[in-house]
């Protein structure tokens, strides 16, 4: 495997430094501690109320699962009460039959009547309205418009205002002319959606002498009776979009910094333009835009090899030996797996929801490179404790910039040792560096920052001629 060396043994650029690097990482580092305890804390909050949501939509399920049992019988009954309104042949079939009663009664505000005293609910619906000593004249006014509303006390055979019976046919149709086999009884009149005039007569057209439909009553009843007992299902309460991640240097210095105009300038042209985008053609067209996208990454150097880039995209992610998978470094990696375009196109990109992530990365990226101008190092010492959870084998350290510029520094090895074979430079690294034990114990992390901040605030005042004597025998 070839390394880089331009990225090992490049001249160094001049330094804005206002904080030794070892001062501005302890700095950091606390803040960090801190924003970590408050993140804890708040997810510790979060996870009781989580508790407490689950318990509390556990109860709301099985309401809900009672209510649609009870909807269930609702709906059943409704209909039942439609199909034996269109059927019955006598109003003492459909009087004495509880179950269309039931519907009947809470259709229209008796259903205490129902349940305490169901004689007298009957008395009322079978009352003569011309007999000023019956039920319902005797009652209250709403006893007396329900008693008229069915008008089931009615007696006799239904006549039209014209003399006719009304009654049914040999096929089952309310008729009034000379086809009629069974009168309807008239207290079925209403109920049978006929249209009754004051005396009782079923009204007719003036033109055909056909009869005049009137209300509905049993499926106008039915639809208030569903409405009145029906339960709502109960609503479970969502839980909060989650922010798993938070930024371990978030404070206000990084609002200040985030806050800025050419920043935020930036941001806006990126999640304007990014939307518009309809293929990577269009993206790798849109210099400012593709630039923004590799910055976010932390690859804003690549900008100048958009033929690497567009390949690195394009790469197989299930080919082992694709391009993206071939790098040590992951950034590479994370920003083909991130967009996919061999799978979604440009789709990932465009939506608001990864432009809002892009710009929230660039924003982070732009101000740790503005500490590392401050304090020249803590970027690098800052990555390696992020990326070293990562690395299984020493080459993976000489592959990554930032992760070999902190091994070589802190260990006072020499940059000249790109020169040798890889596996010489993994021996060489593997006498100071045990991969494991940084994987494994934080403190070893520590000490080797440590001691690359203290060698690079200092200019590397170590030994790297001895040596190099020493490695070179």
């Amino acid at each position: 495997m070839a390394i880089d060396l331009s990225i090992l043994l490049g001249t160094s650029t001049t330094s804005t430094a206002t904080m030794s690097p070892l001062a501005m990482y302890k700095k950091l580092q606390k803040l960090a501690e801190e924003n970590k305890q408050a993140h804890a804390a708040d997810e510790s909050a979060e996870k009781a109320k989580e508790v407490t949501r689950e318990f509390n939509n556990a109860a709301i399920r099985l309401r809900n699962s009672q209510y649609k049992v009870q909807n269930a019988q609702v709906e059943a009954d409704a209909t039942y009460f439609k199909n034996r309104a269109a059927t019955a042949t006598t109003v003492s079939e459909l009087i004495d039959d509880d179950r269309f009663l039931k519907v009947l009664a809470y259709a229209n505000g008796f259903g205490d009547l129902y349940i305490n005293d169901r004689q007298r609910l009957r008395d009322i619906l079978t009352s003569d309205l011309n007999d000023p000593n019956s039920v319902a004249n005797q009652g209250t006014l709403q006893e007396r418009e329900l008693a008229k509303k069915y008008n089931f006390g009615a007696t006799g055979t239904q006549l039209d205002t014209n003399g006719n019976t009304v009654g049914w046919d040999a096929s089952g149709n309310i008729v009034n002319d000379a086809t009629v086999v069974t009168a309807l009884p008239a207290g079925l009149a209403k109920l049978k959606k006929l249209a009754v005039d004051i005396n009782g007569s079923a009204l007719v057209d003036g033109t055909t002498g056909k009869l005049i439909s009137g209300t509905d009553l049993a499926a106008t009843d039915a639809a208030s009776y569903t409405s009145s007992q029906s339960k709502a299902l109960l609503s479970e309460e969502a839980a909060p979009t989650k922010k798993t991640d938070y930024y371990e240097f978030e404070g206000p210095e990084f609002e200040t910094f985030r806050n800025r105009k050419d920043i935020q300038a930036d941001v806006a042209y990126y999640k304007e333009n990014i939307t518009k985008i309809k293929s990577l053609d269009d993206l790798f067209g849109d210099y400012r835009l593709f630039k923004f996208l590799l910055a976010s990454y932390d690859l804003e150097s690549e900008a100048q090899y958009p033929g690497k880039i567009r390949k690195i995209l394009e790469s197989d992610l299930t080919d082992p030996n694709s391009l993206a998978n071939r790098f040590q470094d992951p950034r590479f990696k994370k920003l083909a797996e991130d967009i996919n375009p061999n799978v979604f196109g440009v789709l990932k990109l465009t939506l608001q929801s990864a432009a809002d992530e892009v710009a929230t990365r660039y924003e982070q990226v732009a101000y740790e490179k503005h500490l590392d101008e401050q304090a020249p190092g803590v970027r690098a010492a800052i990555e390696f404790g992020r990326r070293i959870k990562d690395v299984d084998q020493t080459v993976q350290l000489l592959g990554d910039n930032v992760l070999r510029e902190v091994v070589l520094v802190g260990n006072n090895i020499p940059q000249q040792i790109a020169y040798q074979d890889v596996s010489s430079q993994v021996t060489a690294v593997e006498k100071r560096v045990d991969v494991n034990a940084l994987k494994s114990d934080q403190s070893e992390v520590d000490k080797l920052v440590l001691r690359y901040l203290t060698f690079k605030d200092s200019a590397g005042t170590g030994s790297p001629q001895s040596y190099l004597l020493n490695l070179f025998g």
